[in-house]
């Protein structure tokens, strides 16, 4: 089956989706797929396109084996090999399923999930991945692993709040860089400033250089 442009000006329950977390209406969403069904499931509208999904608004790419979208519920799934890339930031983030739900600008990221910054030079896995747009915050759970340059930091919770620029470690935090380590209950990481705040049972082993 050839590939179809689909266009939201040709599918009219698109449009209660404006545009990947902004209030308003956005920029024209242009997606392309194998295949493409509407129907209703327990009388919920969805818009489902399968194979070779691409989803392409201004620099923000996402490309999935499948795309779902509710209207009625204001949720866009993406499924199967999903990938997302922000061109204008220079990110990269993969996973099995990408979830948004516009109401309340929230995404959240599952099965393997990776981001990759290419502009702050980092590379950030664990099993799951959020975003709480209103409170401009990020947070990566379940063996998280941060990787920057030389320094590699691990934990169970990582939450970045972006206006602050910082990443607050918890469950096991610890920073190593080289042979150097860093533990506690809690690091608080500066990105912009590499400063570094560590709290409660804080143990610092520091071996220096020959």
């Amino acid at each position: 089956m050839p590939r179809k442009l689909i266009f939201l000006s040709l599918i009219f329950v698109l449009f209660t989706l404006p545009s990947w977390g902004t209030e308003k209406k956005g920029p024209p969403l242009d997606i392309t797929s194998d295949e493409v069904k509407y129907s209703k499931v327990k009388e919920k509208e969805v818009v489902i396109f399968t194979g070779h999904v691409v989803a392409t608004q201004e620099t923000t790419t996402l490309k999935s084996d499948q795309l779902k979208l509710f209207p009625e519920e204001n949720k866009v799934v993406a499924q199967g090999q999903a990938w997302m890339r922000d061109e204008k930031e220079k990110m990269i983030l993969t996973g099995d399923r990408i979830e948004y739900y516009h109401d309340r600008r929230y995404g959240v990221v599952t099965g393997k999930p990776k981001l990759v910054s290419e502009k702050e030079n980092f590379t950030l896995t664990g099993k799951k991945m959020e975003t709480f747009l209103p409170e401009d915050r990020f947070r990566a759970t379940g063996r998280v692993r941060l990787v920057r340059d030389g320094m590699v930091a691990t934990c169970k919770v990582l939450d970045y709040f972006n206006k602050e620029r910082k990443a607050i470690l918890t469950g096991n935090p610890e920073i190593r860089e080289g042979k150097n380590l860093v533990t506690g209950d809690k690091i608080t990481l500066y990105i912009d400033e590499y400063r570094v705040i560590v709290e409660d049972r804080a143990r610092i082993k520091f071996i220096p250089e020959e």
